[in-house]
């Protein structure tokens, strides 16, 4: 029983990472993009159904809940409600994980930006800008 929940988490994860952000469906998260923005012409608000489309293409929070429900349905383990919430937040935690990953690696890449400065004897220019910049903000 557990096991199969833990295998509808991961399709789960698996079909809203194909919907949200893989380059297969990038051709129609610009098409539901565009409408909704076209929607929005003249400060009117977008209708419920271009909000719909729009959060269930581009947010893995709200594709996951979607797409959890008819896996639960097909692959039930202790009940349609509970197995839900429990893949559901399985898929949660997953996007939580990997979005820490994505932005650990910015960091990381902003990090080796500064370790090439250093590494280049660039440290003393970068210093001398910065002391610059105060003196000049310490002026006004």
């Amino acid at each position: 029983m557990n096991m199969i929940l833990i295998v509808n988490a991961f399709v789960v994860f698996a079909i809203t990472l194909i919907i949200t952000k893989s380059k297969i469906m990038a051709g129609k998260r610009e098409f539901v993009e565009q409408r909704y923005d076209a929607a929005k012409v003249e400060n009117q608000r977008p209708s419920w159904i271009h909000k719909l489309w729009h959060a269930i293409i581009t947010c893995p929070m709200c594709s996951g809940f979607w797409v959890a429900i008819p896996i639960c349905c097909f692959y039930p383990a202790y009940g349609i409600f509970i197995d839900v919430m429990v893949v559901f937040g399985a898929n949660w935690l997953v996007h939580c994980f990997e979005n820490l990953l994505f932005f650990s690696g910015k960091i990381a890449e902003d990090v080796s930006d500064i370790d090439e400065e250093i590494s280049h004897n660039k440290l003393v220019r970068l210093i001398e800008r910065i002391l610059r910049k105060f003196l000049d903000q310490l002026d006004r």
